[in-house]
């Protein structure tokens, strides 16, 4: 079958009805025709959350009302067990009673399993747990989470470094 060059010639010409052609986002940006398309309306609907969220802390913590403290025992701790002593009191002063109060403590880096525990109640708004097992030497992060018997609850994270070797050396 061949051909005429009368035939080619009339493709060459003709309108394609669809043309794909893919983009990377740079090149769109280079060429602005993203920017032609609408993007420019919806930046002041796109920015504002993507800064607000960037600068500011979005966890909860809870009852404003509630103030929960972490000691720890020794100081500064070292690879092992150590003592938890934890305070829970309201913006008066007076010892929040009947809590449940769970640690989980994280290392800042990716890749640990996290140590989780209970507090005990010890009486006056104090809690205890007496052997919280710190893994491994590094910056921790202690997350404290109570709950009081009527709902009110209260999130706070403590850092502290753990000083020693892994399995417990010093």
């Amino acid at each position: 079958m061949s051909v005429s060059k009368e035939a080619v010639q009339a493709v060459a010409r003709a309108k394609p009805v669809v043309r794909i052609r893919s983009f990377c986002r740079a090149e769109l940006f280079a060429r602005g025709r993203l920017l032609s398309r609408g993007f420019l309306s919806l930046l002041p609907l796109i920015l504002p959350p993507l800064i607000l969220g960037g600068c500011r802390d979005e966890v909860e913590t809870g009852d404003p009302g509630l103030i929960l403290d972490v000691a720890i025992s020794p100081t500064p701790p070292v690879v092992g067990q150590a003592r938890l002593i934890i305070t829970m009191e309201d913006t008066s002063g007076a010892p929040m009673e009947d809590a449940r109060i769970v640690v989980e403590g994280n290392m800042s880096h990716a890749g640990m399993t996290p140590v989780v525990d209970t507090a005990q109640a010890e009486g006056s708004g104090q809690y205890g747990i007496s052997d919280f097992g710190f893994t491994m030497a590094g910056d921790w992060i202690l997350s404290l989470y109570a709950t009081l018997p009527d709902g009110r609850w209260v999130r706070v994270q403590e850092r502290t470094n753990v000083v020693g070797g892994m399995g417990g050396n010093r």
